[in-house]
């Protein structure tokens, strides 16, 4: 600010005094001590000099600064879209040179025009406070800048205390109350405060628009620390508020209007008060006027604008309810500058920080993203939906974990009265803003898929998915000790989608989501890899309990967030390593001091092979299983789980690219719903699964958020992850048919009934006489024939039927030499070239016929 250096007229120390005792005096008579009404004149006087005395001996020559509380702003990733603001007080401080000179005279011609000649204490001033309470009602302070300055700071300084609540109090009374005590303070502090700048800065200004004088520091600090309407300091935050615009643009009359309110802030609001504030401003203007700052027409015309038209008020989008694409996380970023230890360590405290800090805090959030989520969560459901249900979405990076969007259909409103509204954030942990969570169902299973494959079975390993029962003894949980389930009652779980069915590969069991097929793969394994594994790839219960290892969790009953899912997800589009999920890119300071933000520590969870066996399982799904209708455009390769918990109640979709994670979860938020009948956005569905809105919700945003990305493809799956290592063929002759399948089923391998039974008088009729192959070793998925052992011989061993080649075996013989050695001796009645009679060689003299008749099979049929 241009300005021609100026006499500056210093205060004696007699002077001082002198006019210490008028104001003491003139203020008893003319009533400005209230108290002084009630008791003799003298006695007041001598109270008042008393008092005056301890504070010239124990106040300082100089004033502490203050650091002052500055708005913190929050944005994207970008930088360019600001979520939200907070603080407790709105303030941005700037340098004087960011300061247009038009503010700093409009300051100076209304509340101190003595300002430049002063030393801090002006004493005409103080005369004609005097002058003016003794002969008028109107009561003036005669407060310089620096005496008002010395009053905000040691105000903000109590507030900004981290002394007792009663102490604070006691302090912030201190600052403000109308004494002789605190005018005494403030004439103390603002003489010895501006000799101390004169020392550091000088006492002579010159046209640099930088401060490089006392006087110009105390006008800086004036600007910045003043209030100028309701939770509005500083002239920076005010032409915001007011104009939209930066202090150094404001012009004359913009000026004077924010000049005028700081008299009396919540009076002269010119959005809360337009007439009242037009009014003040005027007076402003002649002030300006009256002291050569403007001219006579100008001050005409700018007193005649209405103060609307001058406006264009911008109200900063203080608190997570006004980041209107992205409150709940909004939410989420400032519960882990609250809570999180490296925001609270080493003095700091993040949540004042954050509210006082004048921080700029970087996210991870894709703006674009984000409105893509909201939109397509809208589209699938409305936030009114009569049915009471939600949903949500979060999208995550895959090789840092960063959150890229995270959304959901409801309107954050911390107030509860909006319809559709709450400040639950679905997508995070209880203890984050989050509910308990919700059961994953078979969003889980991929998890057990891991813990499958990292115990060394494959994919093409075969499981009988029939449903069955299972003993509570039955179970292996190696960290739970021995027999961990006595006295738990046995468990037949069934199908929740997809269809139960016998034998078949571990992958055409996650395609189709078998339930009965995971149970048997998680009752071959031990509970406990899978509790490892879960943990290791990021799995936590939402509600903060502890994983329980208990056969159930094989299906996804363990409460968990839509975050923790996604997690699951990026581990496995990472290649096995798992980035715990971040949300803060950078935090700077005002004075741009760059704070630490929690990093995201990649650990490797899975080997690659894991992670690419469980995403090419994965991609069945979505080519092949209960997600074929929800493949992604282009022909982009994907992978992805459908989930849907017991009785419907919770609905999800996992699923990733190379480039992005997202899951979506949908259900009721406050307690479970079975998700039969239900009618959702107008449409009334028989049963819900996680294909039927999750899913198809789910590609929409992925189609439109991948849009001009390259279509990358999966790592390719080895062979040993698919078809395993040659595993041993186990024996199971001797065994029943029944614990003859169980023993292939367990080795990996496919079981088959041979056509034909085996005469083996050596074993127990119906138990297995034979197999094939019968030994060595074999992939996992190949299928073991086994043969049932037969007391008696079929009935063309005894009677060769006419019409029959004896050339050819008939298809039921279990030998390898054709004809039978015995026929040699012994040929069956009708064998050619023998005549005579051939009884059935038991000595009964009649055929048992056991193995049916003509060579139709063992049994009485074919098998």
């Amino acid at each position: 600010m241009a300005r021609e250096p100026r006499p500056r007229v210093r205060v004696t120390l007699v002077q001082f005094a002198t006019a210490l005792l008028m104001f003491a005096v003139l203020s008893v008579l003319g009533g400005v001590l209230v108290a002084g009404m009630f008791l003799p004149a003298a006695s007041v006087a001598s109270g008042a000099a008393e008092e005056s005395s301890k504070l010239f001996e124990e106040l300082p020559t100089d004033l502490a600064p203050t650091e002052l509380a500055q708005k913190s702003n929050i944005y994207d990733s970008s930088g360019k879209h600001l979520l939200a603001t907070f603080y407790t007080q709105n303030r941005v401080v700037v340098p004087l040179e960011q300061i247009s000179p038009w503010i700093q005279k409009a300051t100076v011609a209304v509340e101190d025009k003595r300002f430049w000649q002063h030393n801090g204490v002006d004493g005409q001033g103080i005369v004609r406070a005097m002058y003016i309470n003794l002969t008028s009602s109107h009561s003036p302070g005669g407060s310089t800048l620096t005496q008002q300055l010395i009053k905000n700071v040691l105000l903000q300084k109590a507030i900004s205390s981290d002394k007792s609540e009663e102490e604070k109090a006691a302090d912030i009374k201190s600052a403000t109350e109308v004494s002789m005590t605190r005018k005494i303070r403030e004439w103390r502090l603002a003489l010895g405060y501006e000799e101390e700048l004169d020392r550091i800065y000088g006492d002579t200004c010159t046209d640099d628009p930088k401060v490089d004088c006392g006087k110009e520091y105390v006008l800086e600090q004036y600007l910045n620390i003043a209030q100028f309407g309701t939770n509005t300091y500083g002239v920076e935050a005010a032409a915001e508020v007011y104009f939209g615009k930066h202090a150094s643009q404001l012009n004359a009359i913009e000026a004077a209007t924010i000049a005028g309110i700081t008299q009396n802030p919540s009076k002269w609001d010119p959005l809360h008060h337009p007439k009242a504030a037009q009014q003040r401003r005027n007076v402003v203007l002649f002030t300006m006027f009256e002291q050569g700052m403007i001219t006579k027409a100008e001050y005409h015309q700018w007193r005649a604008m209405p103060i609307e038209n001058t406006l264009d008020p911008h109200q900063p989008k203080h608190s997570c309810a006004a980041a209107a694409e992205a409150p709940f996380f909004c939410d989420y970023v400032t519960r882990i500058i609250a809570k999180d230890p490296v925001f609270n360590q080493d003095g700091l405290n993040g949540q004042k920080l954050l509210e006082q800090g004048g921080l700029t805090i970087i996210t991870t959030l894709d703006y674009t993203k984000q409105k893509i989520a909201n939109q397509e969560l809208n589209k699938s459901m409305k936030s009114t939906d009569k049915s009471g249900w939600a949903m949500a979405l979060v999208a995550l990076e895959p090789t840092t974990g960063e959150i890229l969007a995270m959304a959901q259909n409801r309107t954050y409103d911390p107030s509860g009265k909006e319809k559709g509204s709450t400040t639950i954030n679905y997508s995070v942990d209880r203890d984050m803003g989050g509910s308990r969570g919700f059961s994953p169902g078979s969003t889980f299973k991929p998890v057990v898929l891991a813990a499958w494959l990292k115990s060394g079975r494959s994919l093409m390993q075969v499981i009988n998915a029939n449903q069955k029962e299972y003993k509570p003894d039955s179970w292996t949980a190696s960290c739970l000790g021995s027999n961990p389930f006595r006295g738990s009652a046995s468990w037949k779980p069934g199908n929740s989608e997809g269809e139960a069915g016998g034998q078949m590969t571990v992958l055409s069991a996650t395609a189709h989501s078998i339930n009965t097929g995971f149970v048997a793969m998680a009752h071959e394994i031990d509970l406990c890899d899978i509790e490892t594994t879960a943990e290791d790839m990021g799995f936590h219960r939402a509600d903060g309990v502890d994983y329980e290892v208990i056969p159930s969790t094989a299906l996804g009953t363990q409460n968990a967030s839509p975050l923790t899912m996604s997690s699951i997800a990026q581990t496995l589009a990472n290649n096995g390593k798992y980035c715990p999920p971040t949300a803060i890119v950078s935090v700077t300071g005002a004075d741009g001091h760059e704070y630490d933000v929690p990093q995201s520590k990649c650990t490797r969870a899975l080997t690659a092979d894991i992670a690419a066996g469980v995403t090419y399982a994965l991609e069945d799904v979505m080519t092949e299983g209960t997600g074929k209708d929800i493949q992604l455009a282009s022909g982009r390769p994907s992978a992805g789980k459908t989930g849907t918990a017991q009785m419907s109640t919770h609905l999800w979709f996992m699923g990733y690219t190379p480039q992005l994670v997202a899951t979506v979860w949908m259900g009721n938020p406050t307690h479970d719903v079975i998700g039969e009948n239900i009618r959702i956005n107008g449409t009334r569905y028989p049963i819900l699964f996680g294909a039927t809105i999750s899913g198809p919700t789910w590609k929409h945003f992925m189609d439109r958020a991948l849009k001009g990305e390259k279509i990358k493809s999966f790592p390719k799956v080895s062979n040993d992850i698919l078809y395993g290592v040659p595993r041993d063929i186990p024996d199971v002759v001797g065994m029943t048919e029944a614990e003859a399948q169980k023993a292939i089923n367990e080795a990996g391998f496919r079981f088959a009934k041979g056509e034909y039974w085996v005469y083996a008088p050596n074993y127990v009729k119906g138990t297995i006489a034979a197999q094939n192959p019968a030994g060595g070793k074999a992939l996992p998925g190949a299928v073991i024939t086994y043969y049932i052992a037969a007391s008696s011989l079929p009935d063309w061993w005894y009677n060769w039927p006419p019409n029959w080649d004896p050339n050819k075996a008939p298809s039921n013989y279990w030998g390898t030499v054709w004809p039978p050695p015995e026929f040699a001796t012994n040929p069956p009645n009708g064998w050619p070239g023998v005549d005579q009679p051939h009884g059935d060689g038991d000595g009964d003299g009649h055929d048992d016929g056991g193995f049916g008749g003509n060579g139709g099979g063992f049994g009485g049929g074919n098998h």
